[in-house]
């Protein structure tokens, strides 16, 4: 099962899965990548296969001149290969993020409710992420 590789071009709606075996890995590691000739927003999520152990890596790249998305996925001797290749161009990594998400990447928006008077009554923290989804998590009122 070693050395499998993948290519597709990604829509705006697709899902990508990290996946070795015919089975979806789960938690992965995040590597955020320097850009690289006509590419940006290079990312790898990087796995290990729960049935045969070997590792599995998931490159997003976007092409600079079409603006299109494309993934490869890599599984084996590939992905070690293209681990080997890409560790001098990390910019950071994010460990064991659940890869049901796409990126992985969630952040905190507070929010002011106020009165009349001007003011605020009660504050909203919300859990968001790049793709416009939002959760409400906690509510503090200040009066």
């Amino acid at each position: 099962m070693s050395g499998k590789k993948g290519r597709d071009f990604v829509s705006e709606n697709d899902v990508v899965e990290l996946s070795c075996c015919n089975k979806k890995i789960e938690n992965a590691e995040l590597w955020i990548l320097s850009d690289f000739n006509n590419f940006t927003q290079r990312k790898l999520l990087v796995g290990k296969c729960s049935v045969c152990g070997d590792d599995a890596v998931l490159e997003i790249v976007r092409r600079v001149d079409t603006g299109k998305t494309y993934f490869n996925l890599y599984n084996g001797i590939e992905a070690v290969k293209v681990l080997y290749r890409e560790k001098k161009r990390k910019v950071t990594v994010i460990p064991d993020i659940c890869s049901d998400s796409l990126y992985g990447w969630v952040y905190g928006i507070n929010t002011q409710i106020k009165n009349k008077k001007g003011e605020v009554t009660k504050i909203r923290q919300y859990a968001s992420d790049f793709s416009g989804n939002r959760e409400l998590r906690k509510e503090f009122t200040t009066l």
